[in-house]
């Protein structure tokens, strides 16, 4: 019995000895594996999920009449968020429509006012101006006509002067003739009677003197034609005063003429200048199109639709709120555009490279890693965006550099809203290590954990490690 309780003595001394070993080695084991682990890798816990959150705010002020979704609820691009009463605005909008017919009428009744006018007035013209080419026409062919006539009777009337004072010598020379002739007839029937000379000596002297009487008589017929010739000459510069009258009337007629084109000219210029109110009526309608556009604009802007699909994280809003425009009344999250945000201390940034691989584990689910790798590394400390940045006397303290990360594909349908398998939300707490000798191939896609809904934005993420 003795014996026993010795061998069971020496084996509660042995087999703590044996287990202390077994821990100690054990703990060398792990304490090397850290070491060479931390000197293979640039760790960080300061870090978190980030993700695009879009505040939604109508673009008019309402009241709210339905409000279709609510905190996680499941939206896609384009679905009604909620619906704003639009009896203001559809009054509006007929209104406008109203104004715009109206003007739109008058518009194109003044516009085929104003062809017509511009058309009739153009006819006027080239009727004018055909009137005024013919009384152009004949005022030129009677100052020709004139012109020719004035130089024909001038012609004439010399012509007829002329041979009139040659007629007239002429009778003056033949009555010399015959006064001659007749002393030589008497002288000879004188000495005829008294037997002094022969019948033939008193013959011959009267056919001297019957030869004279006839060229007389010519002469004096010549005369008289002549006379009568000046005489017409003469009366033909009356009916040439009368022509230069008829000139003048038709002079008159041609002023008459061009004042009658210049007139309707005039119309014309007034009938176009209708053509400025037209366009200030196409100006006024293009002005009441545009608020009628505003306010079919404004009458849509009633119903808020979704801008990208997501899951509505934060609702601020009731049915039967009054709301105005520009204030947000819903915020959606959108899980596909998710990254990692991580603050890397500056004596270790050197480390870390664009297109790093990244083992990334969250908090609130130890036992999962996940995938991703550097996107940017910043260009300046985060102390350099703090509220109040430090100043006046200096203080060490090491600066963090923030460093964004992608990760995969999250699986994430709008079509669902849910794949089962989501993993993370906006904010979630995270490690992340930055690997240079591990490379891998990312999943296809990063799946959520099991949530009841969709993750909010805000929870901590990271630690990375970094191998050289």
């Amino acid at each position: 019995m003795t014996e026993r309780w010795q061998k069971f003595a020496r084996l509660r001394v042995i087999l703590p000895s044996i287990v202390l070993v077994i821990g100690a080695i054990f703990g060398l084991m792990k304490a090397f594996e850290y070491l060479r682990y931390s000197m293979k890798h640039v760790t960080t816990d300061d870090a978190r999920v980030k993700g695009r959150m879009v505040s939604v705010a109508p673009e008019v002020s309402g009241m709210v009449k339905v409000l279709r979704v609510d905190e996680g609820s499941v939206v896609k691009v384009g679905d009604i968020l909620l619906e704003l009463n639009d009896m203001t605005y559809r009054l509006q909008l007929e209104e406008a429509q109203a104004q715009a017919e109206m003007i739109e009428r008058q518009v194109q009744q003044d516009t085929k006012e104003y062809v017509l006018d511009i058309k009739r007035a153009e006819d006027q013209l080239l009727q004018a101006r055909a009137e005024l080419v013919s009384k152009q026409s004949a005022l030129a062919e009677e100052r020709m006509a004139l012109v020719l006539e004035v130089e024909q009777t001038r012609n004439q009337t010399v012509e007829a002067e002329a041979a009139l004072k040659e007629s007239e010598s002429t009778v003056k020379e033949t009555q010399g003739q015959m006064r001659i002739a007749t002393s030589n007839w008497e002288r000879a029937q004188a000495l005829f009677q008294e037997g002094i000379v022969p019948i033939a000596s008193r013959d011959q002297a009267q056919d001297t003197l019957s030869q004279v009487q006839a060229r007389l008589n010519a002469t004096q017929e010549r005369v008289a034609q002549l006379r009568a010739r000046l005489s017409n000459a003469q009366t033909a510069q009356k009916r040439i005063q009368l022509r230069e009258r008829k000139v003048q009337t038709l002079e008159a007629e041609v002023e008459k003429a061009q004042a009658s084109v210049r007139l309707v000219q005039t119309e014309v210029e007034r009938s176009k200048s209708r053509q400025d109110r037209l366009q200030i009526l196409e100006a006024r309608l293009k002005e009441v199109h545009a608020k009628a556009e505003r306010a079919r604009q404004s009458f849509q802007d009633t119903v808020l639709r979704s801008p990208i699909d997501g899951v509505i994280s934060r609702k601020r809003v009731e049915e039967g709120q009054l709301v105005q425009n520009g204030q947000p009344v819903l915020v959606i999250s959108d899980p596909k555009d998710v990254w990692i945000l991580a603050n890397i201390k500056e004596s270790y940034i050197r480390e870390v490279t664009v297109g790093k691989p990244v083992d990334i584990t969250v908090d609130a689910y130890p036992d999962r890693r996940f995938e991703g790798k550097v996107e940017t590394i910043g260009a300046a400390a985060i102390s350099e965006f703090a509220l109040f940045p430090p100043t006046g006397s200096f203080t060490k303290v090491e600066q963090r550099i923030p460093v964004q990360i992608t990760v995969a594909n999250t699986g994430w349908s709008a079509e669902t809203g849910d794949d089962g398998r989501r993993w993370y939300c906006q904010g979630l707490s995270s490690r992340r290590r930055l690997s240079e000798g591990d490379v891998y191939e990312a999943d296809d896609c990063v799946y959520y954990a099991k949530l009841g809904r969709a993750p909010l934005a805000g929870s901590r993420a990271l630690a990375c490690s970094l191998s050289w």
